[in-house]
């Protein structure tokens, strides 16, 4: 499945990145999964957020999932532009030649 990665600006905890997000984003948490907690976005896009592995102090990361690029894209700049312009956050893709 396609995913985008966008980097943010910000240092926070999942638990506090989930919370912060769920308000801003508007979508609930899917605790379907409790190991793997997920947001919902428009059009089934899913949010996941990266774990820094090994106590690495790296700034959040956000995955994005979807099954056409197109839609993921399409989603990915609308919550890009609801983070920055809400919570000022900056944020960008991390490239990958190819999505997905």
């Amino acid at each position: 499945m396609p995913t985008l990665t966008l980097v943010t600006s910000v240092f926070l905890s999942k638990a506090e990145a989930l919370a912060v997000l769920e308000e801003a984003l508007e979508a609930p948490w899917n605790i379907d999964d409790p190991s793997d907690v997920t947001l919902p976005l428009d059009q089934g896009v899913v949010l996941s957020i990266e774990i820094p592995k090994f106590g690495e102090d790296l700034p959040l990361t956000l995955d994005l999932h979807h099954a056409e690029e197109s839609v993921l894209r399409e989603v990915a700049a609308k919550g890009t532009r609801t983070l920055e312009t809400t919570l000022g956050w900056s944020i960008h893709e991390i490239p990958r030649g190819e999505v997905g």
